[in-house]
Formats: C-alpha cells, sequence, structure tokens
C-alpha cells in the first residue's frame, strides 16, 4: 500500500489506507483538546495508543522529521 499524507490539526500525519479512520476519528471525532493531548503524548513519548468509538485501535508515532504516523494496532484487517 502507498503511504499518504494529511494535515490533521495541524500537524502532518502519514499513514496507509488502512488507518483512514483513525485519521478521520482524529481529525472529525475528537474535539481539539483530546486530539492535541494524543499528538503530545506521541511527542513525548514516541507513542500513543487510542481506540476509536467503534473499538478499532490505533497507534500514533512521532517521526524524527516532525510528522506523525498512524497506523493500525493489532490483527485487525478493517
Amino acid at each position: 500500500m502507498a503511504q499518504q499524507s494529511r494535515n490533521v490539526r495541524g500537524y502532518t500525519v502519514l499513514y496507509e489506507e488502512n488507518a483512514i479512520k483513525g485519521v478521520d476519528h482524529l481529525h472529525y471525532v475528537l474535539d481539539f483538546q483530546e486530539a492535541d493531548d494524543l499528538f503530545k503524548r506521541a511527542r513525548n513519548y514516541g507513542k500513543a495508543i487510542f481506540e476509536d468509538r467503534a473499538g478499532r485501535n490505533f497507534i500514533l508515532t512521532h517521526n524524527p522529521d516532525g510528522t506523525y504516523t498512524l497506523k493500525v494496532r493489532g490483527s485487525s484487517w478493517w
């Protein structure tokens, strides 16, 4: 799969197509403060693990270049 990029609340997020639901959750579902807290946690601790309202699990990692990578966590294929 090709990696894509999207600006989510001022942060550049890299992701594969299977993680689009997590990108949408960060961008449209969470309020600004909740999303910002996840980005800060990833920046300060290297990663932030979260679950969307449908129970899908994601991991947000901070990259050395200042971008973030969002991946599906676990063995789910959705």
